[in-house]
């Protein structure tokens, strides 16, 4: 069965309790995929960004034996290929709705809920695998958008969380959804219908914010 990790940001290494659980819930190391958020015009950023997240891992201790990237450099029976073969999926950050719109041209919306590996979305990642995908102008989107996600976890998530500053954005849509808030360098596990938080965590919920973890 899957296993689906939630992530916000890591601006140093992985914090040292979540590398202890990634070298736990990751046994196979073949194949890692790093899927942008961008596909088309951002090869140096992607390759940028690609590099320091497969470092975290190597600093985690983890290390694999085959690493892509999936962008526009691949076809898209590439991509799928590249992702269903991955043991571990990393669902990058970035613009949230291209991402999604990508993810849905490429095809690699079916093969993703379809997915036995280790699938970790960091931002923007977190968000799309969502069932349902809350985009906020409080995250710096450029307008508010919800728009049904991969539905790999019934968990919608708002990454980069400032719990002094919520916003009347936010306590607004907590009337009608059900928001955890994750800050960075927290992550949530979703495993075999079991959800395990790391780090600062809170959720949103009738207008009121409760910390959940810490």
């Amino acid at each position: 069965m899957a296993v689906s990790i939630l992530t916000s940001m890591f601006h140093n290494d992985f914090p040292k309790k979540f590398a202890e659980r990634l070298n736990e819930i990751i046994i196979n190391r073949k194949n890692f995929v790093f899927i942008a958020s961008e596909f088309h015009d951002f090869q140096e950023i992607n390759d940028r960004y690609f590099k320091l997240f497969l470092s975290k891992f190597q600093n985690a201790g983890i290390r694999f034996s085959d690493c892509c990237i999936v962008d526009d450099r691949m076809t898209k029976e590439e991509a799928q290929r590249a992702v269903k073969d991955g043991d571990v999926i990393w669902i990058s950050g970035g613009d949230t709705p291209t991402q999604f719109e990508y993810l849905k041209e490429y095809g690699l919306d079916k093969v993703l809920t379809n997915h036995n590996g280790v699938i970790i979305g960091m931002s923007a990642g977190a968000i799309n695998m969502a069932k349902i995908a809350i985009c906020t102008t409080t995250c710096d989107h450029h307008e508010q958008k919800i728009y049904r996600g991969l539905g790999l976890v019934d968990i919608s998530v708002e990454p980069h969380f400032d719990c002094i500053h919520v916003t009347d954005e936010l306590l607004e849509l907590s009337n009608d959804y059900c928001i955890y808030g994750l800050c960075d360098d927290a992550a949530i596990i979703c495993k075999d219908g079991d959800v395990e938080f790391l780090g600062d965590i809170f959720i949103l919920d009738k207008h009121a914010v409760k910390q959940i973890s810490t």
